[in-house]
This record gives structure tokens, sequence and C-alpha cells, in this order.
């Protein structure tokens, strides 16, 4: 049985093995330049000192108490609530139909890169994985639930995987997720590079332009020095921004226990087993409508929020890594380097082919970005960005930032559950 003090210890270990990782990323030339996230070297660290690595070549768990990876392979499903909660918890957002017209063609972009991502992964286990190495037919959604969903999304939804009977795919939908992480800034890297020698494609760094106004992406974010962190109510902003992400958890998790009483008056389990985490990214915005309407925005400091929720995500990424089975993956190889390439070359076809068709001007620059988001993460597609508009000449930073904020409640979340429900019943 897991106890207060395993969970503490636990925590203090993850402490320690980031701590390694950020040093090893700091006399590491070449993980730099592979721009690899220190949560992520993290992650395989504790993997190589725990029981998959060298625990597998002693016979124990590593250099790891017992209880230690019980507790790391928990907390993955609960920080995603923390991260989802996060996502516009504190944010002030400009009319709708203001970021419509920035951020729409991103939007399109970005449900097309997840609608393929379902549509190559399902076609791929119709034909080929399922007759052929006896995969889940699950893993049609694995593509888009590791790739544009990434470790957050898989540790959110392990649990819908597990109750379709479908567990076997965590393991394999996590590995998915690292490979994107890697490849999305080795392969967005290497388009860059061919994008800026080839005469065909015009890039902004190129071809100096002037620069449209307002493209500061942060410029609705509170910047240090402008909002100190002051006290509200006899708390700390950090403590204030703990308290505003606990409500909207549990706004989150009113709402989805109102929506699964409401279908099982018609006899309906659908909501029983759908994830808290979409729920709570709606909860954050009921919160901060609330703290607005009330006269008390200013309190929920956004940087203390993203602090937390950064926090959130590092740990989720740190212990989904760590605590990974090497054995599932091993059993998996074929269909995970199968979903793995395929998802790349769709991605490739997106950026150079679909990108110049949705993206009226500087398509590239727009098209790289959701390429690194659709492959890693968010901050896969600003690096990308800043290789080919290192001067924020074009629009494309705007645009993607405000469609961050006008996707992420429909995205990978909610859409993911269900798709699969809809494989378990085709």
């Amino acid at each position: 049985m897991t106890t207060a003090t395993d969970v503490g210890q636990s925590v203090v270990l993850l402490a320690l093995v980031f701590l390694g990782a950020a040093l090893i990323r700091k006399w590491s030339r070449h993980l730099r330049a592979l721009f690899l996230p220190t949560a992520v070297i993290g992650g395989f660290l504790a993997l190589a000192l725990g029981p998959e690595g060298l625990g597998h070549l002693t016979g124990s768990n590593g250099i790891f108490p017992d209880r230690t990876f019980a507790v790391w392979t928990a907390l993955p499903g609960l920080l995603i609530n923390v991260m989802a909660a996060s996502l516009l918890l504190g944010e002030q957002l400009p009319a709708p139909g203001k970021i419509w017209g920035i951020a729409g063609p991103h939007v399109i972009m970005a449900g097309i890169m997840s609608a393929g991502q379902f549509a190559v992964a399902g076609l791929l286990v119709l034909v080929l994985l399922e007759p052929a190495f006896g995969f889940s037919d699950k893993g049609g959604a694995l593509i888009e639930l590791s790739f544009a969903g990434g470790h957050g999304t898989l540790a959110g939804l392990g649990p819908v995987l597990d109750a379709y009977g479908a567990g076997d795919l965590i393991e394999v939908g996590l590995g998915l997720a690292t490979i994107g992480m890697v490849t999305g800034v080795v392969i967005g890297t290497l388009l860059v590079n061919y994008a800026v020698s080839s005469p065909s494609i015009p890039v902004a760094r190129q071809n100096p332009t002037t620069p449209d106004e307002d493209l500061d992406i942060d410029h609705h974010l509170p910047r240090p020095g402008q909002e100190p962190m002051d006290e509200w109510q006899g708390m700390s902003q950090v403590t204030a921004a703990g308290v505003a992400l606990g409500v909207s958890i549990a706004v989150g998790i009113a709402l989805l226990e109102i929506l699964r009483w409401l279908f099982g008056l018609f006899g309906s389990d659908f909501f029983e087993k759908f994830p808290l985490f979409p729920f709570t990214i709606i909860g954050g915005v009921f919160v901060q409508l609330v703290a607005v309407r009330s006269g008390f925005g200013w309190a929920v400091n956004r940087r203390a929020v993203e602090g937390l929720g950064g926090l959130a995500i590092d740990g989720i990424v740190i212990c989904a890594i760590g605590t990974l089975s090497l054995s599932a993956l091993g059993k998996n190889i074929g269909p995970l380097l199968i979903l793995s390439v395929a998802s790349v070359a769709w991605s490739i076809v997106l950026v150079l082919v679909i990108g110049r068709r949705v993206f009226v001007r500087d398509w590239f620059e727009h098209s790289i970005a959701e390429f690194g988001e659709g492959q890693g993460n968010v901050a896969t597609g600003f690096m990308m960005l800043d290789m080919v508009d290192p001067a924020r000449q074009t629009g494309v930073a705007r645009g993607y930032s405000y469609r961050q904020r006008l996707r992420q409640p429909l995205s990978a979340p909610p859409a993911s559950p269900c798709m699969i429900w809809r494989l378990k019943n085709r």
C-alpha cells in the first residue's frame, strides 16, 4: 500500500532526476542542438535507472525504492487535469470575430492535420496492422492521440483505453509521442533548410517585408515588471492560482457527473468512460468568467497559472517516459515504426502540399508551425517559426498564438474518446 511518505519520497526523487537531466542537457551540446526539453531527457534518465533499465540487468527496481514507480505511474493521470485547467484560466481574449479573422486558417489547418492522422492510422490498422500484427482496432486513434495529443492526452485517456480493452496501446502511444517530439525537431529542421535553399519557396528570413502590426504573441499576457506578484486575500499569487486551478477542476468534476447522471437517465454509459480533463478546461473558463464578472479577474495571475501548468506538463512527460514498458514496446515494434513513418509522411504532405492552399500569404511559415505542433507540441511549433521568421516579419506568430486559445477546448481531448467509442461500435 502506498503511503504519504512514499508519495513525498517519489516527488523528491523526481526533482533529483529533473536536476540530473538539466545537468546532462547543459553538458551535452548535441542534446541542446536537438532542442530536447529537459523533461524528455529526465524521462529517459528515469527509464535507464529504473526497473526497465538498470533494474532489468540487476533483477531489481534499479536505484529507486519499491513504491516510487507506482506513484510516478499514477501522477500523469492526475497532473493532466491541472495542465488542462490552466490552458485558458487567466486569459483575456479579443472578440471571437477578431480571433477567427486572424487564426481561422490555422484552426482549419490543425483540423486537417488531426483528421488526416485519424484517417492514416485507421487505414493502416484496417489493411495492415490488424491482419498482419494482430494490432488492436483501437489503434486507429493512436497517431492523433500521440502526435497531436502527446503525453498529456495519453495520460488522460489511459483509463478510456483500458475501459475498451486496449490498455496495451498506452505504452505504444507514449512511445509514439516521444518519437514525435524528436522527429518534430529533426524533420522540421530539415524542412526549414530545404525551404531556405529552394527558389520556389519564399521564406520571410530571406525576403524581408514590413513587419505586421501587433505581432507580440503574448501582448495579452502580463509581463514581468508590469504586474507584480502581490498578495491577494492574504495569499501569494501562486497560492491564489493554485486555488483557482482547484476550483476549476472541481467545476469540471461537477459538470462531468451531471452529464453522467443525465445520460444515465436514458440508459447510456458514454460519459462513464469519458475522461475528466476536457471538462477542467471548461471549468477554467467558467472560473475566469466569474472572476471577471465579479471584479476579481486581476486576482487570477496568468503567469502564476502558466507556471503551475508548466510544472504539471513537465511532470507528465518525465513520469510518462520514465515508466514506459519496454517489453510492451518490443512486442509492438513493427506497428510503432510503421505508424511513426506514416505520421511523419502525412505531416510533410500537409506542409508542402496542403499548406500552400490553406494559407494565402507566407504559407510555409504558417505550415511549418502547424507541423511542429502536430509532431511535437506548441513549443516545437514556435521553434520552427523562429527558424523561418526570427524577426517576426509575418503575421504567423499572432495567428498561431490565437489559434491555441480558440481551438484548445475543442482539440484532441474530446475528439479522441469519441473516435475510440466509434471504433468499438463499428
